[in-house]
């Protein structure tokens, strides 16, 4: 591992282990990236910096009050719901969700499945947007439970609500001899916690909450999720999610560099191969294209920006070294908004932390963070691919 990647990543821990920043971005660049927003259709744009709102802006008719359907910005919760349940003992990441599942234990491909791969998008199901999203008035998480899977775990990624409809499954089962529905474990662990409200949530005819695409949250309140985030795990004097399990959301696969367990990644960027996709402006391609090699979403942007993302431009950006956590709220059938443009702007002149800092992290503070070293950080560059 070079000098540099090392020191980007203790800049991370450090900002993880709550040292807050100063105001990074420049007022002008703020302001740009407002008017960029508002010409495509932007509605709200927070920006949050070292746990401070250093600007806040709707457009007429929309406030501070109002929830904004996430969309996809959803899935990130149930990322984090994961790693919780995997510390509380419940599920293992990488045991095979057939286990759960007796329906997918004669099956091939099901059968080798493993919860991970429904978290990071890999487990090769058909995507199941017809399915989930249509109008049957069928239970919608067992239904999920009859899709092909069109590939080999781990071949592919493939972006749909199939995966979290899986997942949901095996959590309803699993939390049944806790007479708990995985909406209610969601709100004990994430949402009361966080003392956020979700004023509405997207359902199946059975009272499903759809975990791809249902909840519907005010800009602030999604800002509490990502500044928890932004802390490592940490809210209000409490660790929510243990930082070394927060960081498992942020590990991606070699097929797609740019997605984790349910959050989207930009720690490709500094590769001289690198590519930035829009993710939104992708997914609308038919057929979607499983072709997601070398993405990141801004080389503009600190590498290690994550993104939780829905449709019609909704963002949650978090950048750890950086204290910063940015939230952008669209309108439906707004066009022309690109994550690479938006950031590139948001980023201009920004007061990058000096990697010198990392000389100020302690053996000690690295070992709590990472009791079992690095792992596979420093295999990254032996690896292409793998971020």
């Amino acid at each position: 591992m070079s000098f540099r990647r090392l020191a980007l990543l203790l800049v991370s821990l450090i900002s993880f282990e709550g040292t807050r920043a100063s105001a990074q971005l420049s007022k002008d660049s703020i302001e740009a990236a407002h008017a960029y927003s508002a010409k495509r259709g932007g509605i709200g744009l927070i920006v949050n910096e070292g746990g401070q709102i250093h600007f806040e802006r709707y457009a007429k008719g929309h406030s501070a009050a109002e929830p904004i359907h996430l969309y996809s910005g959803t899935k990130s919760f149930f990322g984090a719901l994961a790693v919780i349940a995997e510390r509380d003992g419940l599920l293992s990441l990488d045991e095979k969700a057939a286990e759960t599942l007796p329906e997918w234990r004669d099956d091939p491909r099901k059968s080798t499945i493993t919860i991970r791969e429904l978290l990071d998008f890999t487990s090769g199901l058909e995507t199941g947007f017809d399915e989930i999203y249509g109008r049957s008035t069928a239970d919608k998480l067992t239904l999920a439970l009859g899709l092909e899977a069109k590939n080999d775990p781990g071949d592919s990624f493939i972006y749909g609500p199939s995966h979290l409809q899986v997942f949901c499954e095996v959590m309803r089962r699993k939390l049944k001899r806790k007479d708990l529905t995985y909406e209610a474990y969601l709100n004990r662990k994430l949402i009361q916690p966080l003392g956020i409200g979700i004023s509405q949530w997207r359902a199946d005819a059975h009272g499903n909450v759809i975990p791809s695409a249902g909840m519907y949250l005010t800009g602030r309140h999604w800002m509490t999720f990502g500044e928890m985030v932004c802390e490592g795990g940490k809210w209000n004097g409490k660790q929510l999610i243990p930082s070394d399990d927060l960081m498992n959301c942020f590990k991606s696969t070699p097929i797609n560099p740019a997605f984790g367990l349910c959050f989207w990644l930009n720690s490709y960027c500094t590769r001289p191969d690198a590519r930035e996709l829009d993710v939104e402006e992708t997914l609308e391609i038919e057929p979607l294209p499983e072709d997601w090699g070398r993405a990141c979403l801004s080389k503009q942007a600190p590498p290690d920006l994550v993104c939780s993302l829905g449709s019609n431009f909704q963002r949650l950006y978090i950048v750890p070294s950086m204290s910063l956590v940015v939230v952008h709220q669209g309108k439906k059938g707004a066009r022309g908004f690109r994550d690479a443009e938006f950031l590139g702007i948001l980023f201009k002149d920004a007061i990058r932390t000096d990697p010198a800092r990392a000389a100020e992290v302690s053996d000690d503070k690295m070992k709590r963070l990472f009791p079992k070293g690095f792992g596979g950080f420093w295999k990254k560059d032996e690896e292409p691919g793998r971020q």
